[in-house]
């Protein structure tokens, strides 16, 4: 109903029919006087003033909100509206800190792809509200969701540990939002009944603290350290809580229009910790707009240092990494710059799985369907990036079938592969040079002369071994 046609009809209707009706009423008030006849004067009148105006700014208001959140895909119904957003959510976490294990039990187990048939699962996930504070960055706690698929409850599989996908919101935006617009916990709830990806966690955590804000992720010079907050704080907390595997090849960062950048960039600049990407609508350099501001002031090298078109081209790239992007044909910003990504790291050697939709543009009807696409990758991706042997993550189309040479929804796909080595070293130096891309237009618009390489750190800190012990 809330983005029912009609209801959006109901409120610019009401919002017109007010002021017209507070207009007659004016004429009909001034007719009465000339004709000396007796009428409304003093606080009543402006009592019936101030309601008309109040009641046709609420109306306006309203309706504004209904045809922003109908064009976006935003807040599904009422129900979401306030506050029942998936059947899968609990309010107090059944499985946060609930088992520690022994230290004999603290290997890494791989993920399996099939399903222990000695017990019966529930035939829907888990998704949990936790609190998530930042004690290296310094900020205060979030709301983080956590989707745990009914596999993490199997008897049969109480000692397993299961890859971790990080799933950001875009700008504006709140962590609740791959739950309550994006129905990503029903998309894989949906997907392990059919059987189309293997048992993963899904972590979404808070970026922004809110509506009140844009932080691009950044660690912001006096401002929230939000790239520290997700890389250490989060992944600590989520390593320490959940029977998760503590290794790079076992995490993925994904993301939507802002939250794509994100991805982007914190897999990049932190591959030590993240090997593969996903990007919904994404972009490849930070926003700079009234809403975001100039995030980094007068520090063009810090810039730099997180605008990804610049430093991709010559940055160290440790393997295995995979990109899943996906941008649909009306999304014009997102697109340019999702192709010169696709072309930029196929140049660098890595695996790019792109979708390129003819019928979608920047919105979340867009985005929850192709969770149907790039949660298959993202399964595919765990498997090979841990199992060099594996075979290649392919590239699925919206119904999780391989994509051949007619995709579904006429999509124009490509999938190089993983381009896996046999070597999966770590890069050891703590920092990468970046050589900025020649350009005569920075992100903000204005034009500068390329200055010399800056010096980026991969991670703040490492996620030790050590936590898996304690679970």
């Amino acid at each position: 109903m809330l983005m029912a046609w009609w209801f959006l009809a109901v409120l610019v209707g009401a919002a017109i029919a007010v002021p017209a009706i507070g207009s007659a009423c004016g004429v009909r008030r001034n007719r009465r006087r000339r004709a000396g006849q007796p009428v409304t004067t003093g606080w009543h009148l402006a009592v019936r003033r101030g309601g008309l105006v109040l009641a046709t700014l609420t109306l306006a208001s309203a309706a504004t909100a209904a045809a922003v959140n109908d064009h976006y895909s935003y807040i599904p119904s009422f129900h979401a509206l306030f506050g029942d957003v998936s059947p899968d959510l609990v309010s107090h976490p059944v499985a946060a800190r609930s088992v520690q294990r022994p230290a004999h039990h603290a290997a890494v187990i791989p993920v399996a792809t099939n399903t222990d048939k000695a017990h019966k699962l529930a035939d829907h996930g888990t998704v949990e509200k936790v609190s998530v504070a930042g004690p290296v960055s310094g900020i205060e706690a979030r709301d983080t969701y956590v989707y745990l698929p009914p596999q993490y409850f199997d008897p049969g599989r109480q000692n397993e540990r299961f890859p971790v996908l990080y799933m950001l919101h875009g700008s504006p935006g709140v962590s609740i939002d791959w739950v309550r617009a994006g129905s990503l916990d029903r998309t894989m709830d949906d997907l392990l009944a059919r059987q189309e990806v293997a048992p993963f966690i899904v972590v979404m955590p808070d970026v922004n603290g809110g509506y009140r804000r844009d932080t691009e992720c950044e660690d912001i010079p006096g401002g929230p350290r939000t790239q520290t907050y997700l890389v250490t704080d989060v992944v600590h907390y989520v390593d320490a809580n959940y029977r998760t595997i503590p290794g790079r090849g076992a995490r993925v960062v994904g993301g939507l229009s802002t939250g794509g950048y994100c991805a982007l960039n914190l897999v990049l600049r932190h591959q030590d910790v993240f090997s593969g990407i996903v990007s919904h609508s994404g972009y490849d350099r930070p926003d700079h707009n009234l809403y975001t501001g100039d995030l980094f002031g007068p520090d063009r090298q810090a810039e730099r240092a997180n605008t990804p078109s610049q430093y991709l081209p010559t940055i160290p790239l440790t393997k295995p990494l995979g990109v899943y992007l996906d941008v649909g044909a009306s999304d014009n910003q997102s697109r340019v710059e999702s192709v010169d990504l696709q072309r930029i790291f196929e140049r660098r050697g890595i695996p790019v799985t792109f979708h390129d939709f003819p019928d979608e543009s920047h919105n979340w009807a867009v985005w929850k369907r192709n969770l149907s696409s790039s949660l298959p990758w993202v399964s595919a991706w765990f498997r090979s990036a841990q199992d060099p042997q594996a075979t290649p993550a392919p590239s699925f189309n919206a119904s999780g079938s391989i994509v051949s040479a007619a995709p579904a929804r006429n999509s124009s796909s490509s999938a190089r592969g993983t381009g896996l080595s046999s070597s999966q070293s770590r890069m050891h130096s703590s920092t990468m040079a970046i050589q900025p891309r020649k350009t005569s237009r920075r992100p903000g618009g204005s034009s500068e002369k390329p200055k010399p390489p800056a010096m980026m750190p991969t991670t703040a800190a490492r996620v030790s071994s050590k936590t898996a012990s304690r679970r």
